[in-house]
């Protein structure tokens, strides 16, 4: 997360804004190809990495920095709707990355109560919460030059999203140690 960002940023910089998103781009195909484990995401890496670079491909210059904030606005939305709808219907996202990557949680005895579940739904709003914050703060800033443009998706990309998993991390192991036998 942090090595797009630093290859964004330093592009944008010495380069400009079509070159920085060209870099990520790339940089995110390229990287999907080592993320075997993670198939799924891994597609969504490259896929997101190609948009970036088809967006800067054919957009007009006079509508770039339009197109990559409605961009960066859309994705926020995103998360935090899907996130919001996947708790919904009981699956929460945190939850399946945490199933995912700890098998032995779905094994648990307490993993099938509702207070398990409640638990993860409960940090599953935060990330709704944060990305629909994420989302209003880009609209208050709305129309952006470049160099807020970048400042923005830098501030509010990785560190936003480490951030949200060290809160996440904390907070459900608190909660489950409680319930541990």
């Amino acid at each position: 997360m942090i090595v797009p960002a630093i290859i964004y940023g330093l592009t944008y910089w010495h380069y400009g804004l079509v070159e920085a998103v060209i870099a990520s781009g790339a940089y995110a195909i390229i990287a999907s190809f080592f993320l075997k484990s993670t198939k799924y995401i891994a597609f969504l890496f490259a896929a997101f990495g190609l948009i970036e670079i088809l967006i800067v491909w054919i957009a007009p210059d006079s509508w770039l920095i339009g197109t990559l904030f409605m961009k960066s606005l859309i994705g926020a939305t995103q998360v935090a709707v899907l996130f919001l709808i996947f708790s919904l219907i009981k699956k929460p996202i945190p939850m399946l990355f945490a199933e995912a990557g700890m098998p032995e949680l779905k094994e648990w005895e307490f993993s099938a109560t509702k207070t398990y579940l409640g638990i993860w739904q409960k940090i599953s709003y935060f990330w709704v919460l944060i990305y629909s914050i994420k989302a209003a703060t880009l609209v208050m800033f709305y129309p952006v030059d470049a160099d807020t443009l970048v400042m923005l998706n830098l501030l509010l990309g990785w560190p936003l999203h480490v951030g949200l998993i060290i809160i996440s991390v904390i907070y459900v192991r608190s909660q489950l140690i409680k319930y541990d036998d």
